[in-house]
């Protein structure tokens, strides 16, 4: 699959809005550096215009620009393994990719470092790492819905699920779930492509979302009715100034917030079904 990398030059303090904006239009991948921010889309999603009218919602003196690039398939991985470094989360979990070497730590996870979200680095998969730590999900049966690398689904696994279901829309990230999972020794996850009619009659004791704003709140009221009885749903993916909207939604949906954590001003709650 060939990519296009945004080299967007702004203030480091509009990093976490413009992720959160980007993700809404099909921007699967960031990397914050100094000056700004790189996003990058699949050749297929990419829209300049959508691109222009994001920026456009900003003041004119925030001065915000971009340079884009073409990236073929064959340079990704090269470019990336680059940049990509390993990440502890919570003390416990030690997040790599295959050309690092182990670490001492309870838990590991290899991760090919692709064009498909989630390797521990950003702060909404370190939010529901570590809350997914503080869960008992033993002889759970769960969902990943947006699984992109696997990441959450095989933390699940290890952590005793009896049952995992991977779930994407995307052609890449669901061939790289099934990569990782075979790399983490994780055969049993069961990976589709697919979206939220993918839970029509199925049931799961726990259900993780780490999508965006929008998704979520237009498929909250799937979640609860596929979750058992005192089920479970972790959210992320959002900003803070959402959160309010995100538990409204789950309320009225018949769940009861848990707790919640923040990171970087992005946001994961955790509820129960009632």
């Amino acid at each position: 699959m060939n990519y296009y990398e945004l080299k967007i030059f702004n203030s480091p303090a509009l990093n976490d809005v413009l992720i959160a904006w980007l993700s809404e239009v099909g921007y699967d991948m960031f990397t914050e550096r100094e000056g700004g921010l790189n996003a990058y889309i699949s050749e297929k999603l990419f829209d300049e215009e959508s691109l222009r009218e994001i920026i456009s919602g900003f003041p004119d003196n925030h001065n915000i620009r971009f340079e884009k690039t073409f990236i073929q398939d064959q340079n990704w991985n090269q470019e990336w393994e680059k940049n990509f470094q390993p990440v502890f989360i919570a003390g416990k979990v030690h997040v790599r990719a295959p050309f690092h070497a182990a670490a001492d730590a309870p838990m590991e996870i290899i991760i090919e470092p692709k064009m498909s979200f989630g390797t521990g680095h950003h702060a909404t998969t370190c939010l529901m790492m570590e809350q997914m730590l503080e869960m008992k999900l033993s002889g759970s049966k769960i969902l990943d819905m947006g699984s992109g690398s696997g990441i959450l689904a095989i933390l699940a696994v290890k952590l005793g699920a009896s049952e995992v279901h991977a779930v994407d829309n995307d052609d890449w990230a669901v061939a790289n779930c099934k990569e990782n999972c075979k790399s983490n020794k994780v055969p049993g996850v069961i990976v589709a492509k697919g979206n939220s009619a993918y839970l029509n009659e199925k049931m799961f004791d726990v259900i993780l979302a780490n999508i965006n704003r929008n998704v979520i709140l237009d498929d909250i009221q799937k979640y609860s009715t596929s979750l058992s009885k005192k089920g479970f749903l972790l959210v992320s993916g959002f900003l803070t100034e959402d959160r309010n909207q995100i538990k409204e939604a789950a309320e009225e949906s018949g769940m009861k917030l848990l707790r919640e954590s923040e990171k970087n001003n992005w946001v994961s709650i955790l509820f129960t079904r009632q």
